[in-house]
């Protein structure tokens, strides 16, 4: 039940973080306590936006049980991002979760390529956005697709419909890119919008 401090509110590239999650677990199994650990020193961004890609990867995302724990780690992270905390607290439980270095590492080399493509396209702008109190209408948003992720969950492929929305947001809140927060803001909203439509045909269906 460690509790992960939250320093630094720079941008930085998305491709490092990945590389550095994976030098963080020196062992054969990569632990989501030691993940997110690795992160330590970054802003809620890099912590929302790690869990979010694993969900929708297709080594690693495809596992039984990922889906779900990355969605009660978007959900956690959103929380605390929603009341500012300056330490990440997660469940004992939750931390000690992992999978294999190896999977780990081929879900990284399938995200590396996309990230740094990625990074060629973001650069500080529309900075406002990021500013108060702005930050508690993103991270109100952020918490709403954490949870449709447990929903959309339920479809095969379904996830990647608010995941995607809530990479968008992370990944300005990671450069700093407020066009990225504002079109993952967009697709949430549509997102969280037809959560209730799909919780109504699931219901109807298993009626």
């Amino acid at each position: 039940m460690t509790q992960t401090a939250i320093k630094s509110t720079r941008p930085c590239r998305l491709a490092d973080l990945f590389d550095q999650a994976a030098e963080a677990c020196p062992g054969d199994q990569v632990a989501v306590g030691d993940v997110m650990d690795s992160l330590s020193h970054r802003s809620y961004g890099p912590l929302l936006l790690l869990p979010a890609v694993i969900s929708i990867l297709p080594v690693v995302g495809a596992l039984p049980g990922v889906t779900w724990t990355t969605s009660a780690l978007c959900l956690f992270v959103s929380l605390q991002f929603l009341f500012q905390r300056r330490t990440l607290w997660l469940p004992g439980g939750l931390r000690k979760l992992h999978v294999s270095l190896s999977t780990f590492e081929k879900g990284v080399a399938a995200a590396r390529p996309w990230l740094r493509r990625i990074d060629g396209f973001t650069h500080p702008r529309l900075r406002l956005i990021l500013k108060p109190p702005a930050p508690v209408f993103i991270a109100i948003l952020c918490v709403a697709l954490s949870l449709a992720m447990f929903v959309y969950s339920l479809v095969p492929g379904g996830v990647v419909i608010p995941a995607a929305a809530l990479i968008l947001i992370a990944i300005g809140l990671t450069t700093h890119d407020g066009i990225f927060v504002v079109t993952g803001a967009i697709a949430g909203s549509a997102a969280v919008s037809a959560t209730g439509w799909l919780i109504a045909r699931l219901v109807s269906h298993l009626g």
